[in-house]
């Protein structure tokens, strides 16, 4: 029955404006939802998930918002928030710029792309010096893949309305290997899309630094709470803020 009404939904067209309120029904009782954030290594981690011996066949959400029901369990994928910004745009960069691949970029990202060149460049520029912020540059920067749906789009409302203990894990790209023998049982053995960007993309500059956490501060919150929960490990957590 669900799979006829999903089909039904992409003849017309409408799959994608439908999908929160189709999840709701969809995802099994009980079942737990793997929040695949961009650019953190879900990725890899999917494609090793038919060796998992725990948490097995996990219903997999990306570059979307989950959905809350007080019956799910939830396993969290993230990383440092800045190491995730320098990787989501040179990995746009590299897809809609230099190999012009990308199937769906959003409008004027292959513009904003060209022009910055690397998120430094765009970073420098979402403050003047005096600290106002540029309208046009916040623009700008959510319409770039993966960063505008940043940690907070995925976690954001479902913090706000989930129980502690419905988290399961948090996988974070930094330790990812040791997180999915922890979470999921087996050795992974695969390191899809590694994107590490270019120098310059490396070097971002102490004001650039200081704009990022400050436009994104809603992901250093979001971490925060899931570290308050106990499911970051300290050091983990400290390293990524």
């Amino acid at each position: 029955m669900l799979k006829t009404i999903g089909n039904l939904l992409r003849a017309l067209g409408l799959y994608q404006a439908a999908l929160p309120y189709y999840e709701r029904w969809k995802i099994p009782r009980g079942a737990t939802v793997l929040v695949h954030i961009g650019k953190c290594g879900g990725g890899t981690l999917k494609r090793g998930l038919a060796h998992a011996t725990k948490n097995a066949n996990p219903y997999v959400v990306h570059v979307r918002k989950p959905v809350y029901r007080p019956d799910l369990k939830y396993i969290v994928v993230a990383r440092a928030p800045i190491s995730r910004l320098v990787s989501a745009f040179r990995w746009q960069y590299k897809r809609v710029v230099e190999e012009n691949c990308c199937v769906n970029p959003f409008p004027g990202e292959h513009g904003i792309l060209e022009k910055y060149r690397t998120l430094g460049r765009m970073a420098e520029a979402l403050y003047d010096a005096d600290g106002r912020p540029d309208p046009q540059v916040h623009d700008e920067i959510r319409r770039i893949r993966h960063i505008h749906e940043d940690i907070a789009f995925y976690l954001y409302p479902l913090l706000d309305r989930c129980r502690p203990e419905q988290i399961v894990a948090v996988l974070m790209q930094e330790t990812l290997d040791a997180d999915i023998a922890r979470v999921f049982g087996y050795r992974n053995d695969l390191q899809l899309h590694t994107n590490p960007g270019t120098r310059q993309d490396g070097e971002l500059s102490p004001h650039a630094m200081r704009n990022l956490k400050r436009f994104f501060s809603k992901d250093y919150e979001a971490l925060m709470v899931l570290y308050c929960w106990q499911k970051i490990d300290r050091q983990v957590f400290l390293d990524a803020v």
